[in-house]
């Protein structure tokens, strides 16, 4: 193989990485929008069941902690129970039930529109990646094809240039490659090999809270305390196995200012209701409901994790 060969290899490469990273990019967009049309049916759902207590809510004294009715859907009489919560009058928290619902519908013809989009630019996009792999190196038209992404998926595709990079001057050294960064989260693995991600430091936080986790996937911290996001990752409707949640709650102490206390709470939630205030500092998110567990700090079950590391 000669020079020239090699120097046509380098942009090649940087454009299908180019092209790989734009349909991540992608495919979380169209997973964030999925999981906002999933919490307008689940919206939808509760707002439906909720008008069965309208009545009952208008007669709850302030404290209540439950709503009785009767459902009768399927042509018979079944008593049904509304959880409260006694901080807050129970007609308020129904006209909350109503309000989430007509905001999440007004919101689906845009969800739409946006899946949409992001669908038909991703099946474009991986056709031009196709093309890249598929075509012979002396037959491609890098240009044509990054001119296709950029058109494609402007804000998602970024290459800097295409030219191969210019040779260094005699006698002066070349500088050794940057190595490759950091992912923003360390990987553990489970008894049962699940992946655990912990976030390696505030701003890697919220990379992992906002940009790997997933919607549906479990997310941890230390209550109270400052320490590391830790993200399970988990297929869609599949709940966080017992064990793993342990195991997770255990890396949320442990990188955590409660590493060593013996019992620490660690609060969990499916990651779609964390959210980050506007301005806010790294890390620092507010959840939208959330679990509870009081750990009991297992050092056999930690010092395994930890030796498990990737």
């Amino acid at each position: 193989m000669d020079k020239r060969d090699d120097d046509r290899r380098v942009p090649r490469v940087s454009l299908a990485r180019a092209l790989i990273k734009a349909l991540s990019q992608l495919d979380r967009r169209i997973n964030a929008v999925r999981g906002d049309l999933a919490r307008l049916q689940s919206a939808e759902a509760a707002a439906d069941r909720a008008r069965l207590f309208v009545a009952a809510a208008a007669h709850a004294p302030r404290g209540a902690t439950q709503l009785e009715s009767v459902d009768w859907s399927d042509g018979e009489p079944r008593r049904i129970e509304l959880s409260l919560d006694p901080g807050r009058g129970a007609k308020e928290q129904i006209d909350a039930i109503f309000k989430l619902a007509r905001r999440l519908k007004n919101g689906a013809p845009l969800a739409n529109e946006r899946l949409l989009a992001s669908q038909r630019a991703r099946s474009a996009l991986a056709e031009v990646l196709e093309a890249l792999e598929t075509q012979r190196e002396e037959e491609s038209d890098l240009a044509a094809l990054e001119a296709r992404a950029r058109c494609i998926a402007p804000r998602e595709f970024q290459l800097q240039a295409l030219e191969a990079p210019a040779a260094a001057a005699p006698g002066i050294r070349k500088r050794r490659p940057s190595p490759p960064p950091q992912p923003p989260f360390r990987t553990f693995l489970g008894e049962r090999g699940a992946r655990i991600l912990v976030g390696r430091g505030a701003a890697h936080n919220d990379a992992l809270t906002f940009d790997v986790a997933r919607p549906h996937d479990l997310w941890l911290h230390a209550k109270g305390r400052r320490g590391a996001h830790v993200v399970v990752p988990l297929e869609k409707t599949h709940p966080c196995p017992p064990d793993v949640l342990v195991e997770a709650a255990h890396l949320a102490a442990h990188f955590s200012d409660a590493r060593d206390d013996p019992l620490v709470e660690v609060h969990y939630t499916p990651r779609r209701y964390v959210r980050k205030p506007r301005g806010s500092a790294p890390g620092l998110v507010v959840l939208g409901r959330e679990k509870v567990m009081s750990l009991r700090r297992n050092e056999r079950l930690l010092r395994r994790l930890l030796d498990r590391e990737t």
